[in-house]
């Protein structure tokens, strides 16, 4: 027997009478931030478009758009990733949702957010702006606990927030988030400045307890320059010891040798290993 509702409707009945026009509805986004390492493993890059059209004409953004509403939020990612940078077959993973009702002045817009991440020497020439993009360009990212700032030399561009540390409570404990502050003249689109903040602060606790620094790596790679990218990312120098320790069960040995970055010299190279 069917089951009814207290208006003894069948399911098939509710459909056929539901009206879906009668809530109002938000367009939903999504946004990409593409990170990755520069050629000297010295610090994180971010990939940002400038924008060619209204709302912040010519400001910088994170890539991303509206998701079709025959796709999910991750294949409009990838679909997206695709258009406005020419990327794809990177890693990719969800990381958060803005739902603020005054971040986009157009409309009502919630956005989804992923974080993908690339080796850059693999893909830094490679990058190109989409047709809804007016530039494509890789940024500098100095993070601290009291500064985000995003710089391109060659176009003598640079993006500068002050970081507040708030704490806010949660059920019965505190968490504790960034929040960023504009002091330069540029700045990011919507709220993608809070974006990367959740990016960074999720790169940076992630790396401690999985194997996403591969990601940044490429796909040959010495401990020395593995072991930079953790000390990059995580901001503070690692004991050599220590850290092999910590990783010898993730790689394994290509019984060859490759020039590191780091230092310089011909150290044995070693592959991920895909479990």
């Amino acid at each position: 027997m069917e089951k009814r509702n207290a208006d003894g409707l069948t399911e098939k009945e509710f459909l056929e009478q539901y009206r879906p026009g009668k809530y109002e509805k938000p367009s939903v986004t999504v946004d990409m931030l593409i990170m990755g390492i520069n050629e000297t493993l010295s610090n994180l890059k971010l990939l940002l478009i400038q924008r060619k059209n209204h709302p912040f004409i010519d400001c910088w953004a994170l890539a991303g758009g509206f998701i079709n509403i025959d796709e999910s939020a991750y294949t409009a990612a990838c679909r997206e990733l695709e258009e406005e940078t020419g990327l794809k077959n990177i890693y990719l993973e969800q990381l958060c949702t803005m739902s603020q009702p005054d971040r986009d002045p157009r409309m009502r817009v919630i956005d989804i957010a992923y974080m993908a991440l690339l080796p850059m020497s693999d893909v830094e020439n490679k990058v190109k702006a989409g047709d809804d993009a007016k530039d494509a360009l890789w940024f500098d990212v100095e993070f601290t606990d009291k500064k985000l700032i995003l710089t391109n030399t060659e176009r003598n561009i640079k993006i500068e927030y002050l970081i507040e540390n708030k704490i806010f409570e949660n059920g019965v404990v505190k968490t504790r988030k960034y929040v960023p502050s504009l002091i330069s003249e540029e700045a990011l689109a919507f709220d993608h400045a809070q974006i990367l903040l959740e990016g960074l602060t999720r790169l940076k606790n992630k790396i401690e307890y999985s194997d996403i620094a591969f990601n940044l790596v490429a796909k040959e790679f010495t401990l020395p320059d593995l072991q930079k990218v953790y000390e990059t990312v995580l901001g503070r120098k690692l004991y050599k010891t220590n850290f092999r320790e910590k990783v010898a069960d993730k790689i394994t040995p290509l019984n060859k040798k490759g020039m590191s970055v780091t230092g310089n010299k011909m150290s044995a190279l070693y592959e991920y290993k895909r479990k």
